[in-house]
């Protein structure tokens, strides 16, 4: 470039060299890059024929899934067979089948004077009349179980019992023949119904007795 002097002609600027700094860092930048950009690929070298890879470490072992052995255990129950307790429903199981019997053979005994008292004053019904004296007496006994199981006396069932098995008695001693013997056949049944009935209730009372303390439940 050129510029005017002092006496007005034109001479060429002079030219300002840069610093030697400044050229041999650029310089240094730019070989630096062009060697970066014209090196070759790395080439790994081959191992030698005598070299073993190190051995390859043991893998961990899995560790089986936690399994929570709370909610899986099962929890047994054991049952205490109590023998007197077993014992004592079985003898009232028999007692129960005793009682039964003796109380259907004593009706089978006693319908036939008690049909033939009624057959005059019947009117056609004197095969059904000696049912107004087995249906109550077998009502207050079944009223008597009941209050039994609940731990709980019914006075007038037991006097229903007692007064229709006093009916019966004196119907069949009424019917039979003024001996002895034959007063001790005729009244024989309708007590021994009743004593049976008497000691299977007495068996169902031992079994759960009134003062017994009822199980407390558990709260949860």
């Amino acid at each position: 470039m050129y510029e005017y002097d002092d006496r007005g002609l034109l001479v060429p600027t002079p030219f300002f060299e840069p610093e030697p700094d400044e050229t041999r860092r650029q310089q240094w930048d730019l070989d630096a890059e062009f060697e970066q950009f014209f090196r070759p690929p790395y080439q790994e070298e081959p191992p030698p024929e005598d070299f073993q890879p190190p051995p390859a470490p043991a893998p961990l072992p899995e560790r089986a899934p936690r399994v929570d052995r709370r909610r899986r255990r099962t929890r047994l129950i054991r049952v205490q067979v109590r023998w007197p307790a077993v014992l004592g429903h079985g003898i009232a199981g028999v007692t129960a089948t005793v009682t039964g019997t003796v109380s259907v053979l004593a009706g089978m005994i006693s319908y036939g004077p008690l049909r033939l008292l009624a057959s005059p004053t019947a009117n056609g019904l004197a095969s059904t009349w000696p049912l107004l004296v087995y249906g109550p007496w077998v009502a207050a006994c079944l009223s008597i179980l009941h209050a039994a199981r609940h731990r709980k006396h019914v006075r007038a069932a037991w006097c229903a019992v007692i007064v229709f098995t006093g009916i019966c008695m004196a119907l069949c001693i009424a019917h039979a023949p003024k001996t002895v013997t034959a007063i001790a056949t005729a009244g024989l049944p309708p007590v021994s119904a009743l004593a049976c009935f008497h000691l299977l209730f007495r068996q169902l009372t031992l079994l759960q007795p009134r003062h017994a303390k009822l199980p407390r439940q558990r709260r949860r």
